[in-house]
Formats: C-alpha cells, structure tokens, sequence
C-alpha cells in the first residue's frame, strides 16, 4: 500500500509540472489575443448604440413635436383660459389630431388639457372628468417645474396598472397666455408598446446582446419586455454597479462603461432627449473570441502533447523508484496469509536486509502476544470478542461460543450478523448505531443490551467496546468484553418499579400518576383527556368493622376495577387511602365519561365475596369527572377540577358522579387558573 502511494505521488507530480504550465500560457494566451480583438468589437458596438440612441430620441421628439404643438395652438390657451368649453371645436380638434396620431402607427393613449391647479378641463379618452378629476401625476408634473420661459417638456416616469390597460408616460408643456403667464398644461399620454417592441427587436452579436430602457427610477424594461425593478438579473453577466447609471443625472452623449463581468463585454450608455430615461447597450464579447480561437487551439494542441510527454516519463521513473519496495510487500503479503508461520526470506544484504531482520523479530513477538491474550481470555469470566477489520474475521474466546448460537466463522461486525441479531430489533438497533458512533470517534464505547443466549433466554449483557488504530489513526481491530448483568439488571428495574407503583393496588403511586399526566396532556393538546377522581365512600367503616386485611382486600378489588376501564390507551393511579384517580385519553371513551363513572359506581356497588369476613363487600364511591382543556391544560389543574367535583358529590349524597363546573369550585382561585 506504501509503494502505492508513493509511486502515485510521483505520477501526480509529473502530471503537475506538465499540465501547470500549459494552463498558465493558455491564460495568458486568451488575454493577449482577446486585447487584440477587443477593439474592433467596441467599435461595431458603438455604431451599434449610437443607431439605437438616435431611434429612441426620434420616437420621443415626435411625441414632444405633438405636445409643443398643442401647448402652443391659441384654440387650447383659449379653452384653458376660460376654464370650459364654449362649443366643441377644441374637443374636434383633439379627436382630429388624436386619430391622425393613430393612423400613423403612433401608440397614443390620450389627450388632456388641465389648468395651472392640476384640474382636468378636456380628456379626449374620457378617463378622468373634466371639472372634477386631478391629472393623473400632476404632483410629479408641478415637482418637475417646467421652465416658464422656455417651456421645457417634461416626461413622466412609467405607470403601470393603469386604466389604460398598459404601462404608460405622458408628456407635457405649459400653455402661455398673451402676457407670458401660465395658464395651464397640455399633456399627451403614451403606451410603451412602440418602445418595448423596439427594445424585444434589438440584439447584438449573434443574438445574444440586448437593448434595455429606464424610466429614471427603479422601472426597467429590458430585453424579455417585461417592467421591473432593476436588479442584477436583467442584465446577465454585467457588473450591478451599471444600475447605478440608470440613477444618475450625469449621461450626456454616449459614455463607454466596461462591464468587466466576462471577457470583452463593453456596455455603452446615454441619456434620452432632455429627460431622466436613459438606455444601456450591452454587446458580449463572444466574437472577440471566435477570432482567436483556431491560434489557440493549436497553442493548447502542442501543450498537451509535450504535457503527455511528459506524463508517460513520469510514469516508468516511479516504477524504477519504488520497484524494491513492491518485492518486499509481496513477501510480507504472504507472511500474513500464511498465518505468521512464515518469514520474510533474506538472501541479500543491505538495507532490505536489515527491514527483514527487524519485521521477523516483530513477527515473533506478535505471536507470543496473541498466545497470551488467548489464554488469558479463557480463564476469565468475562466473554471476549475481537473483530480485525482489515481481514474481516472475528475471534471469539470460549466460553463466549459457549454462551451465545453463534460461530466465530460466520460472524461479521456487520448489521445482523452479530450479536445484534440475537436482540430486539430496538436493541439491535442501537447496538448498531452504537459500534458505528464508536469506529467514527475512534474511541470505546459501553452499552447494556437483552440478548438471547443458546437456551432461549432473554439475558441482560454490558458489553465493553474498544477501537484500536494504527499510528494514524485509522481503525484496525474492536475489541470487546461481554459480562453478564442480568441478576443486577433486574434488581435495577424491580427497584425502580417498586418507587413508580403503589405496592397495595398495583397501580402508579401519586408522583407517578402526576408525572405521567403532564406528557399525557402535551401530547393531547389539540384533543380532550379526561381524568375520573375515585373516592371510596365510608372506607374507615369497613376497616373498623372487617378489619384491614378486608380494607386490603377492598383497595385491590378497587384498583382492578378501575384497570378494566382503561381500554388501548390511559392509566390509574392510587394517590393515598381511598382516593384512586383514572386517566382516560381515549376519545370514544371520553365521550362516554359519565357512563364509565356509572357502569364503575355500579359494579363497585354489586361488590364482591369476601372469605375473610364470610360476606359480600358491597363499595360504594363518589366520583368527579373534569376534562382537558375546558376544565383545566395543566395536571395541577385537572386534578383539582376532578378532586372539587368528587367533594362535590361527597357533600350532596355520596354514591355518585359529578362534572366539574367551575361554579360549584370551593377552591379559591380555581376558576381562574383553568
């Protein structure tokens, strides 16, 4: 495995120094070849932008030539001075000019015509009432503050969700009267689809460039025609400090922007008209690579020939290297498989000589061990096993074969080829889990588990495990030692049943019963759980008249009565003398609370024979019923529900059931806490 690893070493290290340095020329090759190319490509991708910034102006000057033509026709400053249409001439003309717009492939969506306060006077699409409505966006339109002299348009950023049923801007002029006083706005309202059909239209370079458009604010149309808000995505492999141009006020003509996201991609903006909307061109430098591809494919062609070269030299010098080392493996391959009855023969001298000298002597040493180790397993009490997980074969001692039906031939450290499959299969489980956790910390582990021994019999093991590693680390043998605990285990567990259990009735004691309750209720949060308190009525009676051997008999007659009503799920306690409690969380048996509380009270009633007082015991009892949640969410509180409606009955007669109401609750407080 050694001389694996070396001659390895040596094979990556010539692929190294073969293949290194034709990456860093082949590196080095695509930048100095693509800086060649670079330039003529943003070159064609200036014309390119330079075309499109001329379209897009083109589109809004017409637009703008509309509006300015409105705002200085006197029919228009007539109406707007006056405040109201005289007849319908200037609602003629705007139909007249609105349709011949449309005829010539405008995207045009309204004409309006508002006063200096922002309220509409003419909407040619009838969408806001004249006299009535504000210009939709007119807070912007006054924050713009068109210049009165030179009456500078304004352009709106786009609206989306609009009545018109497509995102929109509009455009407006102020309208000056004869003394150069503002007498109002004219605006037209225009859709996007002229614009997004010119930006779905426009690509660069093999298909993969595109032409995208802000309105100045966070609203992007870009290639794919969809608004947006301009994040990264839209915009491929660009640099997101581009958007921040689409904020800037500083765009006049055309600024080169190099991208820098992927090689020779250059982005190419400028400002639209005189407003905030701006556009970017984006052109991929994939053609600068097509231009240097063929030389660099011969470049990587010839490197790749002297890298394999190079490997094939590295290859045969390895072999010579570690040739020596390979023959000495062999023999002391065969040494193991022999059993260490065989050596590593020395017929030379040397060094080689010298390691088989030393190997030999440690083989000898290593016997020995193993011989002890074997003897001292079989005279222990202890049952020992070990696994060799290189080998894969397990050794078992004695009196270990003896115990369990297993042979140390047909054993694997494996899942249900051990002793895990002579447990259950949660044991068996966490004896899995447990070996595993150990192997992977590379540490000891001890565990008790049930086991079934060659006669049948469920026996309680501690087993002891240890892994043993090499000087690296790595794992090579679990060690383990089984002891047998059974008469300690089931000490254990009558002594911890003995302090859950009420020793008389066989049913959980008070802390028990109470500890129980509370993971009962969590786990019933969302369903009812109901809990009857038992109180035996004149128990003292029967003590004094029978005697306590005949009360003794009575509390177990009780508590197996009170059994016989727990059906698939729920459990009884005895909380002291005559006082039982009975947890039902069964639904259907919830229910029918009231009935169980009577079918008990009668069947308690009927009684039973007693040979010690030669007569028929005849019980009776009083119960309260509470129920989880309405009458209490806590086992504090159900219990004292349950408790308060037993006394309840107590006071009114005995013999009976009662639920809980938290009116008839004695305890101070009570009500509040349910």
């Amino acid at each position: 495995m050694a001389s694996l690893k070396i001659r390895t070493v040596l094979r990556w290290m010539a692929l190294f120094f073969a293949i290194v340095p034709v990456v860093i020329m082949s590196v080095v090759g695509i930048f100095s070849m693509s800086g060649f190319a670079k330039g003529s490509i943003e070159q064609y991708a200036r014309s390119g932008g330079k075309a499109q910034s001329e379209t897009i102006n083109q589109v809004f000057g017409k637009y703008e030539d509309i509006v300015l033509l409105l705002a200085d026709d006197s029919k228009v400053i007539s109406f707007a001075q006056r405040g109201k249409a005289e007849n319908n001439e200037e609602k003629e003309f705007l139909d007249k000019l609105f349709f011949t717009m449309m005829s010539k492939g405008y995207d045009v969506k309204n004409i309006t015509v508002m006063n200096t306060e922002g309220t509409v006077l003419l909407d040619h699409a009838g969408v806001q009432k004249a006299g009535v409505d504000y210009f939709y966006g007119f807070e912007e339109l006054e924050k713009a503050n068109i210049s009165a002299s030179a009456k500078l348009p304004y352009l709106s950023k786009v609206y989306s969700g609009t009545s018109y049923g497509d995102d929109v801007f509009f455009l407006a002029y102020r309208m000056l009267g004869d003394n150069g006083e503002n007498v109002g706005y004219v605006a037209l309202t225009a859709g996007m689809t002229k614009l997004k059909s010119l930006l779905v239209s426009t690509t660069y370079g093999q298909g993969s460039g595109y032409l995208a458009l802000s309105d100045g604010t966070d609203v992007v149309y870009n290639f794919e025609d969809a608004a947006e808000e301009a994040t990264a995505k839209h915009f491929g492999e660009i640099n997101s400090d581009i958007l921040g141009v689409f904020k800037s006020d500083a765009n006049t003509g055309i600024t080169d922007y190099d991208a820098g996201g992927y090689l020779g991609c250059s982005g190419y903006i400028t400002g639209v008209s005189n407003s905030s909307w701006k556009w970017i061109c984006v052109y991929p430098g994939g053609m600068a690579l097509s231009q240097i591809i063929v030389p660099l494919l011969v470049s990587l062609l010839v490197m790749l020939a002297a890298a394999a070269l190079f490997a094939v030299l590295g290859h045969f010098g390895a072999n010579a290297m570690v040739s020596p080392i390979n023959k000495m493996i062999q023999s002391i391959r065969e040494v193991k498989e022999s059993g260490y009855d065989s050596r590593i023969d020395v017929k030379s001298s040397g060094d080689f000589a010298s390691i088989a000298d030393l190997f030999n002597n440690m083989l000898d040493e290593v016997c020995m061990s193993e011989e002890l180790h074997k003897t001292v397993s079989d005279i222990s009490d202890n049952m020992l096993f070990e696994w060799d997980i290189n080998t894969e074969t397990m050794y078992c001692s004695t009196n270990f074969l003896e115990k369990f039906d297993l042979t140390a031939e047909d054993s694997r450290l494996e899942e249900g080829k051990f002793l895990d499959k002579l447990m259950t299969e949660d044991q068996a489980a966490q004896f899995n889990k447990d070996i595993n956790t150990m192997m992977k910390n590379r540490n000891g582990h001890s565990g008790e588990y049930e086991i079934k021994t060659k006669s049948g019999t469920a026996v309680w093991f501690a087993i002891r495990t240890m892994c043993v590693t090499d000087r690296l680390g790595e794992p090579l043998r679990i060690i383990g030692v089984v002891r047998d605990i059974d008469n300690e285990k089931k000490m254990e567990l009558q002594l911890s049943e003995r302090a859950s259990y009420d020793f008389l009735s066989q049913l959980y004691n008070r802390s028990t019963f109470e500890r129980e309750l509370a993971p009962e209720l969590e786990r019933n949060a969302h369903s009812r759980v109901a809990l009857l308190f038992v109180d035996v009525d004149d128990f003292k009676f029967i003590n004094d008249r029978y005697g306590h051997s005949v009360g003794d008999e009575v509390i177990k007659f009780v508590a197996d009565s009170l059994k016989s009503r727990i059906s698939g799920s729920g459990f009884a306690g005895r909380f002291g003398g005559d006082e039982f409690v009975l947890c039902i969380s069964d639904q259907e048996q919830i229910d029918n609370a009231e009935n169980i509380a009577m079918d008990l009270i009668d069947e308690l009633y009927n009684g039973y024979y007693s040979e010690l007082a030669n007569s028929n015991i005849n019980v009776k009892a009083s119960i309260g019923i509470a129920i989880s949640p309405e009458h209490g969410k806590t086992s504090q509180t159900l219990i004292a529900a349950a408790d308060e409606a037993m006394y309840f009955v107590k006071k009114n007669g005995k013999s009976n059931y009662h639920v809980y109401r938290p009116e008839d609750s004695m305890i101070e407080g009570l009500q509040h806490t349910l």
